[in-house]
């Protein structure tokens, strides 16, 4: 059957008319390129409009780049000359199939040579090339050889009596943080010890080691972090916070840095302000289908209060930012008070609290109050004076998202309540509480199955669930480093406030009674909602007891 010719397939979608179909197609016999080349030249479709144009000629399938989580094994299995010469990026095998990138799906003769070389099924899944040049660059370029530069400059200081050159200090520090990139790290800490200095990578939040240098390095990494990070390098006694802006060859981010004094040197704590593929994407997240739902009729709002609550690093962040990049919109001003930012967000206008020249939460947040702003993200409520702001904003017409440290959404009110706002201020401004926590994935590689015990079965038949025959168990494999679990998702706890919550919220109820009324109107509790990841092996019941546990 004759293929359908590309010009024809984006008339027929509406992305072209006849007229520029003709015009680009002298341009391209005169030029001598390719039609969408000649049409992404002229501006007149986008990379996304002419990646669907010509999925739909060649039957590929479009790969969504922002939810791929490159699988090290696979990247093994294709060489990297034919990654580099053919432009194509493994990036995930399953079972006998290894799937790849690749911007022409035409070449069918690449295909043939990588499925003869690694004896794998091949499905291509179409995706831009800058994309795909970008992950080659990280992932074979650079990923594949900073273990062996890291060893070569340790070595060196080794067998060194005068210490190593100050570039190649600057050279192994730049190592330290791409190797984090590379591992998908959020944070990355150098510990010094009596004699060595160890380089742990916090992963999917679990603390890894990954290296381990001399002692006499030590001074030499913390010093030159912080004159990356712009702080007083003369006074190792005290704690030291700072930000770095990170240009490498992976990209450029941010790191916030942070010092603190030990009996053997100073410890350095870096957060990598990578922005999230998740950021944006609600439906990522890990929500219930009918709480997200109602987490975003609520974020439609044109004013009332939303909390989040959770323990650091429980993702409360990544859920309101992606909450702001929904409902961003030009004719909208969204405003946000942060300690710090943590991502750079274009369009929105964000501010960063400095308790010594006295732009606290507070007077920030009554400062953004006078910018005519129609949301406003508080990055934390600490105390009585920034709660019963965000109240008052909430209530005359703005929409207010902010976060508390409690363990579960009922107890968000309580602590509300407890640092002494007004009850019944609280109850007409708060429209709804979310308690999260992210639970890491079992690993689809390696992950296996087992009899469900008696004690378990009880476990889910407590909660209302019908017990599965097995439960997954994680095992470890070379994909996921041998921890048995690879990337995270989110457990969500929300309370919807109707009346019957608000009524009780002005009588000062107990957490007990909160939660009662809140799984009444059709909250499923933390647990129960794990559980439920638990019963779609996404995670085992083992990591669920480790992230919220008492049952």
């Amino acid at each position: 059957m004759q293929r359908k010719r590309l010009g024809d397939i984006l008339v027929e979608l509406g992305f072209i008319d006849k007229d520029q179909l003709e015009l680009a197609l002298a341009e391209s016999k005169k030029t001598g390129l390719m039609l969408g080349e000649v049409l992404l030249r002229l501006n007149w479709v986008t990379e996304d409009q002419l990646q669907m144009a010509i999925a739909i000629q060649s039957g590929a399938k479009v790969l969504d780049v922002n939810k791929v989580d490159p699988d090290p094994e696979a990247i093994k299995i294709v060489p990297k000359e034919i990654a580099i010469k053919h432009e194509i990026f493994p990036f995930e095998k399953e079972k006998d199939t290894l799937k790849i990138a690749t911007s022409n799906p035409f070449d069918v003769i690449t295909r043939d040579n990588i499925a003869r070389i690694t004896g794998l099924r091949i499905e291509p899944y179409l995706a831009p090339r800058e994309w795909i040049l970008k992950m080659i660059r990280i992932y074979y370029q650079v990923g594949m050889t900073i273990d062996q530069e890291i060893e070569e400059i340790t070595r060196l200081y080794e067998i060194s009596r005068t210490g190593v050159e100050e570039n190649k200090i600057i050279r192994l520090s730049e190592l330290i943080i791409e190797k984090g990139c590379i591992l998908g790290a959020s944070d990355i800490h150098i510990v010094p010890d009596q004699n060595l200095v160890r380089i742990l990578y916090r992963i999917d939040g679990v603390l890894r080691p990954e290296f381990v240098f001399s002692k006499k390095l030590h001074q030499a990494l913390v010093t030159r972090f912080k004159i990356m990070g712009s702080m007083d390098i003369s006074n190792p006694n005290i704690p030291h916070d700072g930000r770095i802006r990170y240009k490498g060859s992976l990209g450029e981010f941010d790191i916030r840095v942070s010092t603190y004094p030990s009996h053997f040197g100073e410890i350095v704590v870096m957060r990598l302000l990578i922005y999230s593929s998740v950021v944006g994407r609600l439906d990522s997240l890990g929500f219930e289908k009918e709480d997200l739902e109602r987490f975003i009729k609520n974020i439609k709002r044109p004013y009332g209060l939303i909390l989040t609550t959770g323990p650091t690093g429980s993702g409360k962040t990544t859920t309101l930012y992606s909450a702001l990049m929904y409902i961003n919109k030009p004719e909208i001003n969204i405003m946000t008070v942060e300690d710090p930012i943590e991502y750079v967000i274009p369009s929105i206008r964000q501010s960063s609290v400095n308790p010594k020249a006295n732009f606290t939460f507070a007077n920030a947040l009554r400062a953004a109050l006078r910018q005519d702003p129609d949301v406003i993200l508080v990055g934390e409520i600490r105390d009585k004076e920034t709660a019963e702001l965000a109240m008052r904003a909430s209530i005359t017409g703005h929409l207010v998202l902010s976060t508390l440290h409690t363990n579960d959404a009922a107890s968000a009110i309580n602590r509300l309540l407890d640092i002494g706002v007004n009850p019944i201020t609280l109850a007409s401004s708060l429209v709804m509480v979310i308690a999260q926590r992210l639970v890491r994935k079992v690993c689809k590689e390696c992950m296996r199955f087992r009899p469900i015990k008696d004690e378990e079965v009880d476990l889910f038949s407590k909660y209302g669930l019908v017990p599965p025959s097995e439960l997954v168990e994680a095992v470890g494999c070379d994909a996921c480093k041998g921890a048995g679990y690879k990337g995270r998702t989110g457990v969500y706890e929300v309370i919807e406030i109707n009346e019957e919550i608000e009524e009780l919220i002005q009588t000062r109820p107990s957490r007990s009674a909160i939660e009662r009324a809140a799984v009444k109107n059709g909250t499923e509790l933390l647990f129960k909602q794990g559980l439920k990841k638990v019963m779609r092996n996404i995670t085992t019941l083992e990591e669920l007891f480790r992230v919220i546990p008492g049952a």
